[in-house]
């Protein structure tokens, strides 16, 4: 119904047209042709000037109404150090170019009506002016001249890359349809090598993972970075071209397979002052579309977009950027699981199967220290004892193996700080072979670690060692994991010397 009434609409405005053009028809026969032009180009004349004004106070208060969507003002100041300056070359530009606008419009208006036809004038014919070409020519050129070389300032400002003494963390951004992949570096800050050839389902960037750097990085369906710290993104495609545009921090570049393009930009605000900033404008207090209870400035999110059309899942690729104080980010950061650890390490597909990770190292350290000091600090001896779990032998022998060392020497380390601590190693076995054989097995375990701990520089006088077969099982030896969880070497650490008799478990 409402189509209906526009066409009928637009048929009567067009029927009113057509009456008009024959009752201008009429009137020139009955008041002749010459004095209905005349008053036919007065009236455009008055027209032309009031189109003018009115054109000129619709698109000024038009400008003013939208500046903050789109000039970037109010709540939508740049969130980032360089963004600033982008803003401000783009007002110098806005400001130079609107003038123009509005000085060209009202000469362009007035001549069309000082110059109209009127009785009694004739035009006047000039070829050509030198000084007024020289002044179009030459005013264009040189505003043009100070723009275009504050402009190439400004790019080399932003878009030059960190320097050698730059404090700063790097990040990867990859673009695929129609997602992001963002890869952190873990502890060590770096990021690992990658080789496109690599790249596969469970191996997205194509990681190297024989390069330890890949060891502790982080894989992250958003972006989580710290205020005020220096950010390096190393940006890139695996399918088709994308580009990498977070609006809030007036930063933009195109996502290009095969050739790996970067960004850097410091944030100045986090994502609490940027909402703090929103909750003051009367457009952001409406309910949140994504929380009807809260006010939609309480909920809303800096992004990552993509700004190619990439297909026709393009939307999809809206990503939740998230800014941090310092001291959250970090509490943020320590949550994260590494990707290689969590999905490769130990499956068919990782290459270090024969080595430990320094991180591993690290972590069986920690918390092989965390349990020795755990336990000396009640007075009871029941709790005393420590499972090695990483003390390991080959099959049928007393011979430790490889990875053992590592669990021992950090025995050693303990031992040595603690010069007080005297410490007992205790063998045990699963039931599988014969009482006799499994007795005399395990004590010679313990004693081969006892020697290892020896030769590691501990006083004989610290340490004793037993071994006790089969007889003191922890688990359920029907089952393959409960065996494993008999096979083991003990530990039992004290303050001072040695009790007489010590624990059997």
């Amino acid at each position: 119904m409402s189509t209906l009434i526009v066409f009928a609409c637009i048929a009567l405005l067009l029927l009113i047209i057509v009456q008009i053009a024959r009752v201008r028809d009429l009137a020139k026969q009955l008041r002749g042709a010459e004095e209905v032009d005349a008053r036919s180009t007065k009236m455009t004349g008055y027209y032309l000037v009031f189109f003018m004004v009115a054109f000129l106070v619709l698109t000024t208060s038009s400008m003013y109404y939208y500046k903050n969507y789109m000039l970037g003002y109010g709540p939508h100041e740049s969130s980032s150090e360089h963004g600033s300056l982008i803003d401000s070359m783009m007002n110098l530009t806005f400001v130079i170019t609107f003038m123009v606008f509005v000085f060209t419009h009202i000469l362009l208006f007035w001549y069309a009506y000082k110059f109209r036809k009127q009785a009694g004038k004739k035009a006047q014919f000039i070829s050509h002016n030198n000084t007024l070409e020289i002044v179009w020519t030459g005013v264009p050129a040189i505003v043009m001249t100070f723009l275009v070389i504050g402009g190439l300032d400004a790019w080399n400002e932003i878009m030059g890359d960190v320097g050698a003494d730059d404090t700063y963390m790097e990040i990867e951004a990859q673009g695929y349809q129609f997602a992001w992949q963002i890869r952190y570096p873990g502890d060590d800050g770096l990021l690992g090598r990658t080789d496109f050839r690599l790249t596969e389902g469970t191996n997205r960037f194509g990681q190297d993972w024989t390069d330890l750097k890949n060891a502790d990085d982080i894989h992250l369906g958003e972006i989580v970075l710290p205020v005020n710290k220096k950010v390096r993104v190393r940006i890139t495609a695996k399918d088709v071209l994308h580009d990498f545009y977070l609006p809030q921090f007036r930063v933009k570049m195109d996502a290009v397979p095969g050739l790996p393009t970067y960004f850097v930009f410091t944030p100045t605000k986090t994502t609490k002052e940027w909402r703090k900033g929103l909750s003051e404008f009367e457009e952001y207090q409406i309910p949140s579309p994504t929380d009807p209870e809260k006010m939609y400035w309480e909920t809303a999110n800096y992004e990552l977009a993509c700004a190619e059309l990439c297909g026709i899942g393009h939307w999809s690729m809206k990503k939740k950027v998230t800014i941090l104080e310092e001291d959250e980010y970090e509490e943020w950061l320590a949550d994260q699981k590494s990707y290689y650890l969590s999905n490769i390490r130990g499956t068919e597909g990782d290459p270090n199967t024969n080595m430990l990770l320094p991180a591993e190292i690290t972590q069986r350290r920690q918390e092989f220290n965390q349990e020795a000091d755990t336990a000396l600090e009640t007075s009871e001896d029941d709790d005393n004892t420590l499972t090695l779990e990483y003390v390991t032998f080959e099959t049928g022998s007393e011979q430790l193996t490889e990875f053992s060392s590592y669990q021992l020497d950090d025995a050693i380390n303990f031992l040595k700080e603690n010069a007080d601590v005297s410490v007992m190693l205790k063998g045990h076995t699963d039931n599988t072979g014969d009482a006799t054989v499994s007795y005399t097995l395990s004590d010679r375990r313990a004693t081969e670690v006892r020697m290892y701990l020896l030769q590691g520089g501990i006083d004989a006088q610290r340490m004793s060692s037993a071994g006790y077969g089969l007889a003191n099982p922890v688990a359920d030896n029907a089952t393959e994991d409960g065996r494993q969880a008999n096979r083991r070497t003990e530990l039992y650490v004290t303050r001072g010397a040695l009790p007489a008799s010590t624990p059997s478990k």
